[in-house]
């Protein structure tokens, strides 16, 4: 049971590190080549080490921005939930253009935010998911499977409180989705899937 959970969490960690990867090389090549295209079309074109150091800047801001938004337990959000998105109405034809044409130019600037915010948050996932692993003991699993028995016995929601002795077996048992768990209750309760 434990070390089913273990390679679970090692696999969505490494899928989860290459998609942070690959998020991070996308916004440093965005950061770099968009900097070198826009002066070029100014006919001021920049050296390959400056348009290095500003794809660098411009993921070191965006790594900045993903811890801050993991710190505060934030996340990626849905365009209706972004700055970007507006609602000017449906009331006339002039609000119906005018949210047409907006949308063209707020819509990719809001997937490409996402896009970069996602690689500084799957890097940080994947250091949580490693850090979520349960240790594997022989003692443990069973301790785990004894538990997980008298409260599928029960088959009803209980409190916490009932099973003092068995805490960190119910928390782990939670933690892999084995039972159900309600934190907003007070005390907390549980009940066996």
């Amino acid at each position: 049971m434990i070390s089913r959970y273990n390679r679970a969490q090692l696999v969505r960690a490494i899928l989860a590190l290459f998609g942070g990867l690959t998020c991070c090389y996308l916004a440093f090549l965005f950061f770099r080549y968009a900097s070198a295209f826009v002066a070029w079309r100014f006919d001021r074109p920049l050296s390959s080490t400056l348009t290095f150091g500003i794809g660098l800047t411009g993921l070191a801001v965006v790594m900045i921005s993903g811890y801050r938004t993991w710190k505060s337990q934030g996340g990626l959000q849905s365009y209706h939930e972004s700055s970007l998105y507006h609602d000017l109405g449906e009331e006339t034809a002039g609000a119906l253009v005018v949210g047409f044409y907006a949308h063209r130019i707020t819509a990719p600037a809001y997937i490409l935010t996402q896009l970069f915010l996602s690689g500084p948050l799957l890097l940080l996932r994947s250091l949580t998911l490693v850090s979520s692993r349960i240790p594997e003991s022989p003692e443990l699993s069973a301790r785990l499977q004894q538990t997980l028995a008298f409260l599928r016995a029960a088959n009803k929601w209980q409190s916490l409180s009932d099973y003092p002795s068995h805490r960190p077996e119910i928390l782990y048992l939670a933690q892999m989705g084995l039972i159900d768990f309600s934190g907003r209750s007070n005390p907390p309760r549980i009940k066996a899937n």
